[in-house]
């Protein structure tokens, strides 16, 4: 079973870094779980996830009422945080780098969505109603439909009729595909009226391109990430 990516095993490989370097921490005391969590951007939940996975490889140890420390002696090896496959997670180490992936597709993805209504065709109507139509059967049928979602965004870079953001998609896609992934596991922790108003963003964005309205379709591109952007990042529980 292949293993699903969490926030928290991001923040843990940022922490593991920082500790591995020797250059954080210097006085031996970690930040409070409050100060991690304004620092990171992420969940207290997730923050203590990331703690307790440390203290489990012995990097640091717990006193009650008083915080984390790092640990006097260090494993030589300590043993890597489980990650998703490494072609997908290539270049994302940090917290940071999923917030550089979001950054990426707002500004790609909401040109590729204003071109795309522009330059469509009826077959790239067709095609992206189809892959609308794809990740609904896969939320329907119990699936998290990453592989469906990810189709829909190639099918709009088509629509472009421009090869070259094909190709900048394409490029980046193992990546998108990885901070998909993240947000589509946490919106299936979520209601059915949550998994809907996803949903419902995504059809925003095909009637727009249907429309032709190219300014409307980049608007509701852009919303779609920065809202699956928010799906990660505000207060998942994991």
């Amino acid at each position: 079973m292949s293993h699903r990516p969490k926030l928290s095993d991001v923040l843990y490989a940022d922490m593991l870094e920082r500790l591995r370097r020797g250059d954080a921490f210097s006085d031996g005391k970690l930040p409070s779980e409050n100060e991690l969590s304004h620092e990171f951007g992420v969940s207290r939940p997730t923050v203590r996830e990331a703690l307790r996975r440390l203290r489990d490889d012995g990097l640091i140890h717990s006193r009650q009422g008083a915080g984390s420390f790092v640990a006097a002696v260090q494993p030589q090896q300590p043993p890597p945080p489980p990650r998703p496959p490494a072609s997908r997670t290539e270049g994302i180490r940090t917290i940071s780098d999923v917030r550089r992936v979001y950054q990426f597709r707002i500004a790609l993805e909401g040109e590729v969505a204003y071109a795309a209504a522009l330059h469509r065709s009826e077959a790239d109507i067709t095609a992206i109603q189809k892959e609308l139509d794809a990740i609904h059967l896969a939320i329907k049928t119990g699936r998290i439909g990453v592989q469906q979602d990810s189709d829909f965004h190639a099918a709009i870079a088509r629509a472009t009729q421009n090869p070259y953001f094909e190709a900048a998609l394409a490029t980046v896609r193992p990546q998108v595909d990885f901070v998909i992934d993240l947000a589509r596991s946490f919106s299936v922790l979520q209601s059915a009226e949550h998994l809907a108003m996803v949903q419902r963003e995504h059809a925003a964005v095909f009637e727009a391109i249907r429309d032709g309205d190219g300014v409307r379709a980049r608007e509701a591109m852009q919303a779609h990430i920065r809202n699956a952007q928010e799906r990660v990042f505000d207060g998942i529980h994991f």
